[in-house]
């Protein structure tokens, strides 16, 4: 009879025991999921949009650089100089049909890859998840993939920067502006971005030329 009652109250105090155990485990569980995305979501959102940025710059640029290759453009197919008689100069003229086309072939494949929810990745060492200086950067990197959308406008800007005695550099810039929205997990990050780049640049030697821009973006004289 003792070894009945002796073996009931065993029973129940591993039941119990494990009810605890159990309990005691996903309470646990909880708390350090909850830790952990207090901790980490908003370095990953940091992180992602930083990637985002990075990842778009390089898009814009190499987009405009390869639309030049395409059409085997350089600075004298969208800027013609005139001279004087004596051989100096005296205008700096836009090739606005030219540029038009340029603008438009970026603009829209640029609108194309965004509307088709244009994919990045974002790798993060899990030294980095752990938020600790000694351990950043450090450790096996997670790897997540991200969306981004959204629109591109885009616009022709004109620059003159002094080179010297008598010199002043002209550059010619292709701004790309998108309103874009990060898409990581379930979390969106809207965003926007103005990348400048390069299309051509000359030194001119003497006077600073009348422009005839023909741009639709701004002249900027320094």
């Amino acid at each position: 009879m003792r070894r009945n009652k002796f073996g009931r109250r065993s029973r129940r105090f591993w039941k119990f025991f494990f009810k605890a155990f159990v309990c005691f485990a996903v309470v646990l569980f909880v708390g350090l999921f909850l830790f952990f995305e207090k901790r980490i979501s908003p370095f990953m959102s940091d992180y992602t949009v930083m990637k985002g940025k990075q990842t778009m710059t390089e898009l814009f640029a190499e987009t405009v650089n390869q639309k030049m290759t395409e059409m085997n453009l350089k600075y004298s197919d969208l800027i013609e100089i005139t001279y004087s008689d004596s051989g100096e100069i005296q205008s700096l003229n836009t090739d606005v049909v030219t540029i038009n086309k340029l603008k438009n072939e970026v603009t829209a494949d640029l609108s194309k890859k965004l509307s088709q929810e244009y994919e990045f990745k974002a790798e993060i060492p899990i030294g980095s998840l752990i938020n600790s200086e000694f351990l950043s950067g450090s450790g096996k990197s997670l790897e997540f993939n991200n969306i981004v959308t959204g629109d591109v406008k885009s616009d022709f800007r004109s620059e003159f920067d002094p080179a010297g005695i008598n010199q002043t550099i002209h550059r010619l810039y292709f701004d790309i502006t998108g309103d874009l929205i990060i898409i990581c997990g379930g979390t969106q990050e809207p965003i926007e971005l103005t990348t400048a780049v390069l299309v051509g640049e000359t030194v001119i030697v003497g006077n600073v030329p009348n422009v005839n821009s023909g741009l639709s973006g701004s002249l900027i004289t320094r």
